[in-house]
């Protein structure tokens, strides 16, 4: 019978980050042999006495891992200093701020434009959990909101305009609005001045941290600002009919590229594949 091997999944309280983790190890726990911990490094000692002495102190209750994955630059150091002192393998999701060689594997998105190596795995989209949900899905809309970012123009009245469009053209029973971090607050403002009556706003920091993962899917269909990639990429892994809330491109890049790309798949009906499970897969061949 194989070992079965401990995972640490290192936790930096960006959900963002730690979504694509817990989607890379719930893959992992779904085809290999092994033990996740999850871990706020905030519960780690000082990566650099590991790093610098050679020290670990480690938690009661904790296994020695075999391998460590951590998204976020704020793992980065954690991650090293679990490989000095366990000789554990580390994953890093996404580019790292530190150098590609430092990492046993790297797995970081195609619009990143890295040239595959080694140790770097080269993904179409990010990390998000495949919860397909067959069931009937209840007549609701859901608008996930992104903010301002250095590859779109943000414009609130443009989004909201598009929004209320769209309330008027399809009959949901409810529908949803959901801000994130970048969501500036003219938004919100703009949006309760509107006062429109059939649309419930909820804004992320008055939100529990399973909301959206409860609702999103129950959804009919959902609509995506397009400066929120991983947002559009986990909403289509919902199972629900995606959309775009279009705002206007600053200039081309890789990613409004793949943005766009993802846009046609969409409304040509060609499925997105799960990257977290081929991810999974090469690690499980290499590692396990």
């Amino acid at each position: 019978m194989k070992k079965i091997k401990t995972i640490w999944r290192l936790l930096d309280g960006k959900t963002g980050h730690e979504k694509q983790s817990l989607a890379l190890v719930k893959n992992l726990k779904n085809q290999a042999n092994c033990k996740i911990y999850n871990i706020n490094i905030q519960d780690l000692q000082n990566p650099f006495l590991a790093l610098i002495l050679k020290k670990y102190n480690l938690n009661k209750g904790l296994i020695r891992p075999d391998i460590a994955i951590g998204a976020g630059h704020k793992t980065h150091f954690h991650l090293l200093a679990i490989k000095r002192y366990f000789g554990a393998k580390i994953v890093v999701i996404m580019k790292p701020s530190l150098p590609l060689k430092l990492f046993d594997l790297c797995v970081i998105p195609k619009h990143d434009d890295i040239k595959s190596g080694s140790n770097v795995f080269i993904t179409n989209t990010p990390l998000v959990n495949f919860n397909l949900n067959m069931k009937k899905k209840e007549n609701m809309a859901l608008f996930l909101i992104g903010g301002p970012s250095r590859h779109f123009h943000w414009d609130s009245k443009i989004i909201l305009d598009q929004i209320k469009n769209i309330s008027k053209k399809f009959k949901f029973k409810k529908l949803l609005i959901t801000t994130s971090r970048r969501t500036p607050l003219d938004f919100i403002d703009e949006f309760n001045r509107l006062n429109i009556k059939n649309i419930q706003l909820y804004e992320h920091t008055k939100i529990i941290n399973n909301w959206l993962d409860k609702n999103i899917i129950k959804v009919k269909n959902i609509w995506v600002t397009n400066d929120s990639y991983s947002m559009l990429i986990e909403a289509i892994a919902s199972g629900a009919y995606t959309d775009i809330l279009e705002l206007k491109i600053k200039k081309k890049s890789k990613l409004s590229k793949e943005i766009n790309l993802v846009k046609k798949k969409i409304r040509n009906k060609i499925t997105i594949q799960n990257e977290a499970e081929r991810v999974a897969k090469f690690i499980q061949k290499i590692w396990f």
